[in-house]
């Protein structure tokens, strides 16, 4: 399936898992901020992707070697789960939402990698919105009040 939308996020991924797996050997001073961007650009790119229904009921199984990522001062934070209740702050860990992003996204591409192109679109589709959207929308936030910009 030929689609831009997916082709941009098909790039986005593949830049952020990039990102991800380079983290601790980056020496960037705007490696938080360049995290953030591919974060935002990720999250934008995902609410356009085509819905689809995966062609086969196989479930695949992917063993996605998960980089180590230390966020030092910034790796714990407080959050609500839901901003519509009031309910106890809990607190949130940076690599958590970093690394549980990322698994979500190599998955996608692994089967894109593949030729499992409706296979990719909607695995990614699902796990934004049952998974790793809420995990981006919480990173960004978190990030930001870090005040890297």
């Amino acid at each position: 399936m030929k689609n831009e939308a997916v082709d941009n996020l098909l790039t986005s991924a593949i830049h952020y898992c990039n990102l991800v797996e380079n983290f601790n050997s980056n020496q960037e001073i705007d490696k938080l901020k360049n995290l953030v961007v591919s974060l935002l650009e990720l999250y934008s790119k995902a609410l356009f992707l085509p819905d689809v229904e995966p062609e086969s009921a196989d479930l695949y199984d992917f063993d996605v070697s998960l980089p180590q990522i230390n966020f030092e001062q910034y790796e714990n934070y407080w959050e609500v789960f839901n901003p519509y209740h009031l309910e106890e702050p809990v607190c949130g860990s940076l690599t958590d939402d970093i690394l549980d992003i990322y698994k979500d996204v190599k998955e996608g591409i692994f089967l894109y990698e593949q030729n499992e192109q409706i296979e990719a679109i909607w695995h990614w589709k699902f796990h934004f919105k049952a998974h790793w959207g809420s995990h981006a929308v919480d990173a960004i936030r978190a990030l930001h009040s870090a005040n890297i910009m």
